[in-house]
C-alpha cells in the first residue's frame, strides 16, 4: 500500500464535509507501503467484521461527555453519524489521546450500527503507537456508506488511508487504499467500492450504476448499461470467487492501468485492465478527470 499524506484539496473537502481544517490527505508518488502477513487477519483482501454490534465494541456510558461529532449527514433514508471520543491511552509522542471513531447508522428508521467503536488497531491492526486516525463520509449507495479513513501523524501529513464499508446488513469492511497522488487515485476508489458492491447479497445494480456516475463520464455508463456492470473486469477477475481482490490503478498512456491481486501488497498482480480517462473543467482554471470507458 503506498504511503499518504495530506494535501490542500483534501483541507478544502474536510471544511466543508466536517468544519474542521486539521485533515486533508495524499500520497508520496511512487512509494509503496503494506501491512504485512502477521497484521492482516484475512489475506483474501479485507478485513471484516459480520456483527453490527459486539462485545466491548459499543459506546460506554462514561464516554458519552467526551464525544466530538465529526459526521452527521442524511442521505436518501440513511442517517449516518460518526463521533470520536478519547481513549486513556496518549499517542506516542504527542499530547493527544488515541481517538476511537463511533458510529450510529440507521437506514429507513432500522438501527444498524448502534454506536460501534472502531479502533485505529481495527482500522489496522499494524498501526504504529504515533498515529491518530481520523475519518469523514465519501460515498452513499443503496447498499453500503463508505468511510475514507486516515491513520496518520498527529497534524502532520505523513499516514495511510484505508476504506470503511458499512452495509444495510449490518456487516463491516476494511479496506486499505493505495493513493499516488494523481488521477488514478479515482479509478483505485472506484474500484474498491465497486468491488464491495459485487460483494453483497443480492448485488444492487441501482447501486453500482449510482458509482458509475459518480466516478464515470455518461460515455462508461452507457457502457456498464449496455455491456452489463461486469463490464469493468478481466476474465480473471471475474472468475474469481467472490470478487475478493485487491485493485490499484497507475497512470498509463491514454488513462491508468488496472491491475489486481490477491494481497494488501499487489506485488504479484494476476490480471489487469485499461481504462480510459476524460478530462472536465471544475472551476475557471481548475480540471479534474472522470472514467470515460474500459478498455478490453
Amino acid at each position: 500500500m503506498r504511503k499518504c499524506r495530506k494535501t490542500k484539496a483534501f483541507t478544502a473537502l474536510l471544511l466543508i464535509v466536517l468544519g474542521i481544517g486539521i485533515l486533508s490527505a495524499c500520497c508520496a508518488p511512487g512509494v509503496r507501503k503494506a501491512p504485512n502477513a502477521a497484521q492482516v487477519e484475512d489475506t483474501s483482501a479485507v478485513q471484516e467484521d459480520t456483527s453490527a454490534v459486539q462485545e466491548d465494541k459499543t459506546l460506554k456510558k462514561e464516554d458519552i461527555s467526551n464525544e466530538n461529532v465529526m459526521i452527521d449527514t442524511v442521505y436518501g433514508d440513511w442517517h449516518v453519524r460518526v463521533d470520536t471520543v478519547d481513549s486513556k491511552t496518549k499517542v506516542k509522542n504527542s499530547d493527544e489521546f488515541v481517538k476511537k471513531l463511533v458510529v450510529t447508522i440507521s437506514k429507513g428508521g432500522k438501527v444498524l450500527f448502534d454506536k460501534k467503536v472502531f479502533t485505529r488497531e481495527d482500522i489496522w491492526k499494524g498501526a504504529d503507537e504515533e498515529f491518530q486516525v481520523y475519518a469523514l463520509v465519501s460515498d452513499i449507495t443503496n447498499s453500503s456508506v463508505y468511510l475514507p479513513v486516515f491513520i496518520c501523524y498527529p497534524e502532520t501529513d505523513d499516514g495511510f488511508r484505508f476504506l470503511l464499508a458499512l452495509s444495510k446488513d449490518g456487516s463491516s469492511k476494511v479496506y486499505p487504499v493505495p493513493m499516488a497522488l494523481d488521477e488514478s487515485d479515482m479509478v483505485t476508489d472506484f474500484y474498491v467500492k465497486y468491488i464491495h458492491e459485487l460483494q453483497q447479497k443480492p448485488v444492487d445494480k441501482a447501486s453500482l450504476l449510482k458509482l458509475a456516475r459518480d466516478y464515470g463520464s455518461p460515455a462508461f455508463v452507457e457502457q456498464l448499461t449496455k455491456g452489463g456492470t461486469q463490464i469493468v473486469f478481466p476474465a480473471k477477475v471475474l472468475a474469481r470467487k467472490n470478487m475478493k481482490v485487491v485493485p490499484e490503478a497507475e497512470l498509463a498512456k491514454g488513462g491508468c492501468l488496472v491491475r489486481f491481486s490477491t494481497s494488501y501488497d499487489n506485488t504479484q498482480p494476476f490480471d489487469s485492465i485499461r481504462v480510459a480517462l476524460k478530462e472536465y473543467q471544475v472551476e475557471k482554471f481548475s480540471y479534474d478527470y472522470m472514467i470515460d470507458k474500459v478498455i478490453h
